[in-house]
């Protein structure tokens, strides 16, 4: 059957992608998206003049990106300005000492038993970046930006799989001596709501990125980065349709061949991609009888990320002597402690106005925390009260840091994330970032003219990967159309 006309469900950066790959070989092609704009988890909101992130807080690893924009025949730099965050990271302890991370290597430390360590301090991130850099280059310039082999992987990579084998714990408890260089290393990959000695080992390309000064803002903003990608959508003839919730994907002789959707009943396609989350897709939107049982068993012990509560303010005030990120941590091997629902001992945030001022009216700032939350709890569990509990603890902890003069507050709950945001029982990133390449869904599916993209599929994970999944996925589908 040759293929003409192709639905993508979801309109985020996996699904703009996959519509402008599928949309340039010239086919008919129709995104549907739930939510009232394109972007998914890449959009920005703007509140009586503060601009925050909906998902994504930045990009890492540009080069990453430009390759996928460059596969669909854009011109990245000229379309989306980036700019680098220079003040970095500080990390500050117990006992008031502090370590900041800047570009370019920089380095200070200061505080008890870290003053005048700078250049011991740096030696040591020298010697960790020259044992990582090598594979850090394959994996980044090779592996990710290529749909998944474990051959070509290994090929690539086994004089380095030692590495990979453990924790980040592990890796910095080895090679890093200092302690407190430890702790504010491993506050890097908290992102992914895990301990660091259960972090495995290949998130240290995210300490590597920092320490390589690879992570950015779009100058106007995340949400910057779907809207070029829409355009160049639109500009191909590809169609959005916005507000526009999928029922169900139909199956008709063991294959893909149309989608209900609510208010515009159902409407044949002759192939379809799925950028929802792949346990969404094979446990929502198709019927049971038409998913085969490995995709069933897959869906069934899919390990999901964290929950998350976000609290985001917007302050009239300027926020001094702070970072990008920051941290009121405790040492590495206590670190548990940034996922004990209520410790507000343990506090991480980020202040995008230090790399974005413009992004706060009058001289302002804004400031996104994700306090540690029961993870036990479902998301039915997060009522307003229980949910307002939690962001009056975090403002209370932010205003003993910083003097905060608030004029906007913004709180999101894992019900928020769910239905508003429909992430799989409101789970921020999908799979856990601990989950191996078997949990991942692939991109060609058992499903004849189903295809899968997005978070839950390789390599999926942030804002560049995630592109490059719907990439691969529209790349699967004119092999076989």
């Amino acid at each position: 059957m040759k293929t003409k006309t192709v639905a993508v469900i979801g309109a985020g950066v996996a699904g703009l992608a996959a519509g402008i790959h599928l949309a340039q070989r010239g086919l008919d092609v129709t995104l549907y998206e739930r939510a009232g704009r394109a972007g998914g988890c890449c959009t920005t909101t703007e509140s009586d003049g503060y601009v925050f992130n909906d998902g994504a807080m930045y990009l890492a690893i540009p080069a990453i990106l430009d390759a996928g924009f460059a596969r669909l025949g854009m011109d990245r730099a000229a379309l989306l300005p980036l700019r680098r965050i220079e003040r970095m990271q500080t990390s500050t302890f117990d006992d008031g000492s502090a370590i900041r991370f800047g570009v370019g290597g920089a380095l200070d430390a200061q505080g008890a038993g870290l003053d005048g360590r700078a250049d011991a301090l740096r030696a040591e991130l020298a010697q960790l970046v020259a044992r990582w850099r090598e594979l850090y280059d394959v994996l980044t310039g090779d592996i990710i930006v290529r749909p998944l082999s474990v051959p070509r992987l290994l090929a690539a990579t086994w004089r380095h799989l030692p590495k990979l084998a453990g924790t980040v714990g592990k890796e910095l408890a080895r090679h890093i001596a200092d302690p407190k260089l430890r702790a504010a290393l491993a506050n890097v990959t908290l992102y992914t709501g895990l301990a660091p000695a259960r972090t495995p080992a290949f998130q240290m390309v995210g300490t590597m990125a920092m320490l390589l000064d690879e992570f950015y803002l779009p100058v106007a903003g995340m949400g910057a980065i779907p809207a070029a990608l829409e355009q160049r959508l639109l500009a191909l003839g590809g169609k959005l349709v916005c507000n526009a919730h999928v029922q169900s994907i139909d199956v008709a002789h063991g294959r893909a061949a149309a989608l209900t959707v609510a208010g515009r009943g159902t409407v044949p396609y002759d192939a379809i991609v799925s950028t929802v989350s792949g346990m969404h897709t094979f446990a929502s939107l198709l019927k049971a009888s038409d998913v085969p049982a490995a995709m069933r068993r897959k869906t069934q012990r899919a390990p999901l990320s964290q929950r998350a509560v976000s609290v985001q303010f917007g302050l009239r005030n300027r926020i001094d002597g702070v970072s990008h990120f920051n941290y009121r941590t405790p040492l590495m091997e206590q670190q548990h402690r940034f996922l004990d629902a209520g410790d507000m001992a343990c506090l991480a945030y980020t202040v995008p106005t230090v790399t974005a001022p413009e992004l706060a009216r009058g001289g302002g700032s804004i400031i996104e925390v994700y306090p540690s939350i029961d993870q036990s709890l479902a998301p039915d569990a997060w009522t307003d009260a229980r949910t307002g509990e939690v962001a009056q603890a975090a403002q209370q902890a932010l205003a003993a840091l910083h003097p905060l003069d608030v004029a906007v507050r913004r709180v999101r709950s894992p019900r928020y994330f769910r239905d508003q945001m429909f992430l799989y029982e409101g789970a921020v990133y999908g799979l856990s970032p601990a989950a191996d390449s078997r949990a991942q869904y692939p991109h060609a599916t058992p499903i004849p003219g189903l295809y899968q993209a997005g978070q839950t599929s390789y390599p999926g994970f942030g804002v560049s990967t995630s592109l490059l999944s719907g990439i691969f996925a529209a790349e699967q589908l004119l092999a076989r159309a």
